[in-house]
């Protein structure tokens, strides 16, 4: 009997030490297995700290190689997932402090991330820790999270880029920046209230006549510019972090490379830029508004990263040598293969105002600039901001200022004559690349102006091919010449400029408006013709440019090459120059209303 009570006991007393131990064991075998995952990973943790009863885990100083760039954390709290007695909850809060994130020539500084509803339970430490950096990139592990909302009360920035012997550092802050709806490294909105920067750029001037090869001598002067920007609230939609990331850091590979949205809609308020050079007077640029319908793209043969790299690289280059056509050249090249990759995007800047004291003052008023751009016809409902038919579209609408009256030339004089002493100008581009049949389709040139009028020529031009862009001086000039016009039409439309030329002239010639637009009129019906060589074509541009004379309206006139290939500079040559021979392989029609 006693012996069966001392056995009782001591199992008693085993149990009540087993279960007394298995909290510590739990929490040692957690601290544990966090830090193998660390390691896996090539992250280094100086301190692990984990509560089986509550599920909460902390690591202090965390130091993570991303293969592209490089993250240290403070802290990182996380909050019940790891309890030992109660089921682990489906999402989790998350808390880091001082994270310092290295992206290219970019470091970022967050004081305090606050992750509410995260999927950073254990299984989500072992996806983000586990894998070695090599096969795990950032964008990887970004597309791993999830959350109900990410809050950053201040992001801070640094970036220092060197291109040639330019300079330039610049530093920023942005303020109340809350992502939520967060998954799989996708948020369905991304906002903050404001941001703030500074930069400031040197670089040596080059001296007039230095044959130097180093491009610049020692002693040069030096040009600082100094920036400062403040922006106002940001509301976007729909923002892919994790394929934004894609973009910059890696290269389309074998597999499908279909286009993702990067980010929606969004809207940028209140945009304020100030600039010094030197001991210039400071130049100022205010924006009301930015705003986008958004932005597709699909992975390029290289990553954005390594085209910003190359670029930088070319830059140094070319302070070596003076061979800048050929590096403007590399640079548009550079530039093609970054859009390359885009396939879809639109902005619309509002309310523009830049103003200037020195060296000249300035007064510039811009209404708009809108760019839209779609590799493809877009679908049925998208931005209008996208061309039609595919392409590019630029824009700058309202363009307005006051023409100075120190200005001498005879231009500004009978400007200011006519009553064009203050002027609103707008401009448009729009067209596209028919790689398949190497022609580049110009669908709209335009130039207006307010109680102007407007002048517009389309094309649609041959033989554009990819040695354009060349390296190779040669090269590119010969895809230059082998160029051809296939088709040319250029329409005038009267909004009140001729009517107050033909005044200014007339009053400068004693005659009445009328006078001298018959006078003119009879010059342009037997003129054109005879210098076209007297074709039927010639006589009907001749008719058409005398009734627009005489009563302008509007004038339309289309050139057709008669050999589809189009009409080149081999076919000008073969002509001399000389206008019949010109006009006997192009179709001329023209019309004035």
């Amino acid at each position: 009997m006693a012996r069966r009570s001392k056995a009782a006991f001591l199992s008693a007393v085993s149990l009540a030490a087993l279960l007394g131990l298995a909290p510590v064991g739990a929490k040692f075998a957690t601290e544990w297995e966090v830090a193998r995952l660390a390691r896996s990973a090539g992250a280094t943790v100086a301190g692990i700290s984990a509560d089986p009863f509550t599920g909460e885990v902390q690591l202090s100083r965390l130091d993570l190689p991303l293969g592209t760039g490089h993250l240290k954390v403070g802290r990182l709290a996380l909050s019940g997932g790891l309890s030992l007695f109660t089921p682990a909850q489906a999402a989790q809060d998350v808390t880091l402090e001082n994270v310092t994130l290295t992206v290219g020539p970019g470091t970022y500084r967050i004081p305090r991330i606050e992750v509410a509803g995260s999927s950073l339970d254990q299984a989500g430490l072992r996806a983000l820790f586990d894998g070695s950096p090599s096969t795990e990139p950032l964008a990887a592990r970004v597309a791993k999270l999830s959350a109900t909302s990410i809050t950053m009360p201040e992001i801070q920035y640094e970036q220092s880029m060197t291109l040639g012997s330019a300079t330039t550092t610049s530093k920023g802050r942005y303020e109340n920046v809350v992502a939520h709806d967060v998954v799989d490294g996708r948020a369905k909105s991304l906002s903050w209230s404001g941001m703030s920067m500074t930069s400031s750029g040197t670089g040596a001037a080059k001296p007039a006549g230095d044959s130097q090869p180093g491009g610049t001598q020692a002693g040069s002067p030096q040009t600082t510019v100094e920036t400062s920007a403040t922006m106002g609230a940001f509301q976007g939609h729909d923002i892919d972090f994790a394929f934004l990331i894609r973009l910059y850091t890696e290269g389309a590979g074998s597999g499908a490379n279909p286009p993702a949205q990067v980010y929606g809609p969004f809207k940028l308020g209140s945009i304020s830029i100030a600039m010094k050079s030197g001991t210039d007077a400071a130049s100022k640029i205010d924006i009301a508004e930015m705003a986008s319908d958004g932005f597709t793209a699909h992975l390029g043969k290289k990553s954005w990263l390594s085209i910003t790299d190359e670029l930088k690289s070319l830059s140094a280059a070319g302070s070596q040598s003076p061979g800048e056509p050929e590096k403007a050249t590399d640079i548009f090249r550079l530039l093609g293969e970054m859009l390359e990759s885009v396939d879809t995007g639109s902005y619309d800047i509002k309310g523009i105002a830049i103003t200037q004291t020195a060296p000249k003052p300035v007064n510039l008023r811009i209404g708009a600039i809108e760019m839209g751009y779609s590799r493809e016809a877009p679908a049925q409902g998208a931005s209008p901001l996208l061309p039609a038919q595919g392409g590019l579209r630029f824009a700058i609408d309202k363009v307005a200022f006051s023409v100075p009256d120190d200005l001498k030339d005879e231009t500004t004089r009978r400007l200011i004559a006519m009553g064009y002493k203050d002027m609103s100008l707008s401009v448009a581009v729009e067209g596209r690349l028919n790689q398949a049949g190497d022609e580049l389709v110009v669908n709209e040139f335009s130039l207006s102006g307010d109680n102007m009028g407007k002048a517009t020529i389309s094309a649609l031009l041959g033989n554009v091919t990819d040695d354009l862009f060349s390296s190779d001086e040669a090269v590119r000039k010969t895809a230059l010449m082998g160029m051809t016009a296939k088709n040319l039409a250029i329409t005038l439309e009267n909004g009140g400029l001729f009517d107050r030329l033909f005044s200014e002239l007339a009053s400068e010639q004693n005659k009445t408006p009328e006078q001298l637009k018959t006078e003119y009129s009879m010059i342009a019906m037997v003129g054109v013709p005879g210098f076209l060589g007297g074709s039927g074509d010639s006589k009907a541009l001749g008719q058409a440019i005398a009734k627009f004379i005489a009563k302008p309206g509007t004038l339309d006139v289309k050139a057709v090459a008669k050999d589809p290939a189009g009409f080149g500079l081999a076919d000008y040559g073969a002509t001399g120059g000389r206008p019949a021979d010109i006009l006997d392989q192009v179709e001329i029609s023209a019309e004035a209303n």
